[in-house]
């Protein structure tokens, strides 16, 4: 990030940390820039054998960002959309253990370096996704998902290409959970404060006061965002933009298969035999509660939590599990088989 901020304000010119997977060595990033740059950039000695006027890259979509060099082999690709903050950085080990030999796609936010401003509508995120979708693969059948929050939009590309007509043999979510989570009860919310004061003893009551108080001076702000000592991208505005979509984001039932990749269930508080609620005053669901949208789901445990099951060394279990999955898809081509095959 420091890199970046340092090409931001040497020649005017602001790239998504993702332009890393398109030129991944300084001198190709070197040459990114000088396309695009208002000042030209100081030549550069070019390596031996190679000529000074080497083609320079160029960034070629708003979403789609090749996880593997040379956009990889000849397996139908996959596309998956990036969480809630846009960038497909965190997924980039994912790619690599994937292999190289299918196509991976990662689809991120727009407005990441504030060239257009986010998406406030998920259905509008999925069409102009699938736009660019459609560039660099023809007919399908479509192996799509996301991570976090970006499998809504995920759900929402698949609906989107279902009603054109097309075939999805795939739908994968990484720990996805549904745009509106049900609302904890009153019971189950006094039950939360009831544990609390049993663990924390008579001091629990100021703590909880002091916090509360904290929170409503930060309401009473306006949620002011202080500005962070080094640069942080847009991260504030796509966050804002995301929780406005999914506010207003109309669900649908998905009657294709559905395979949902989620780590351990952690509970924090048993406020009923069997019934947790997480740290996150949410409540914990086996199936993160997508059956009654999706009847044709499939659940797969993986290792690690929310954020560390797509990173070292947790994710070597998902991406033996996925590559399955994805295999199944690709070599049917029919949701329906791939879906039992994966599941047998």
């Amino acid at each position: 990030m420091r890199l970046f901020a340092a090409v931001k304000r040497g020649w005017g010119v602001e790239f998504p940390i993702s332009v890393l997977f398109e030129a991944p060595t300084l001198r190709a990033l070197a040459r990114l820039i000088d396309s695009r740059a208002a000042a030209p950039v100081p030549s550069a000695v070019p390596a031996a054998g190679q000529p000074a006027t080497a083609a320079r890259p160029a960034q070629r979509f708003t979403h789609l960002v090749p996880m593997h060099p040379g956009e990889g082999g000849p397996q139908p690709p996959f596309f998956l959309v990036a969480g809630m903050f846009g960038n497909v950085l965190n997924l980039r080990h994912l790619a690599h253990l994937l292999g190289p030999e299918r196509p991976f796609w990662g689809l991120q936010a727009r407005g990441l370096t504030g060239e257009a401003p986010p998406h406030v509508s998920l259905v509008e995120a999925a069409s102009d996704m699938i736009a660019e979708m459609r560039q660099v693969h023809r007919g399908g059948p479509w192996l799509v998902g996301g991570f976090s929050g970006g499998g809504i939009t995920a759900v929402e590309i698949a609906h989107q290409l279902r009603d054109a007509g097309e075939t999805v043999a795939a739908v994968i979510l990484l720990d996805t959970p549904l745009p509106r989570r049900r609302p904890l009860t009153l019971r189950d919310r006094a039950m939360i404060q009831w544990l609390e004061l049993k663990e924390q003893g008579p001091v629990y009551p100021l703590r909880w006061a002091v916090r509360r108080a904290r929170w409503e001076m930060a309401r009473l702000r306006g949620h002011r965002i202080e500005t962070p000592a080094e640069p942080a991208f847009h991260d504030a505005a796509i966050e804002a933009a995301f929780r406005a979509a999914i506010a207003t984001y109309p669900m649908r039932v998905w009657e294709g298969p559905l395979t949902l990749f989620r780590p351990p269930l952690r509970g924090r508080w048993e406020v009923a035999p069997g019934r947790w609620i997480s740290s996150e005053r949410s409540y914990l669901l086996p199936d993160n509660d997508w059956t009654p949208w999706a009847p044709r789901l499939q659940v797969i445990e993986v290792p690690g939590d929310h954020d560390s099951m797509v990173l070292e060394p947790h994710v070597r279990v998902l991406a033996a599990r996925l590559r399955r999955v994805l295999a199944a898809a690709s070599r049917t081509g029919d949701p329906a088989a791939a879906w039992q095959e994966a599941a047998e």
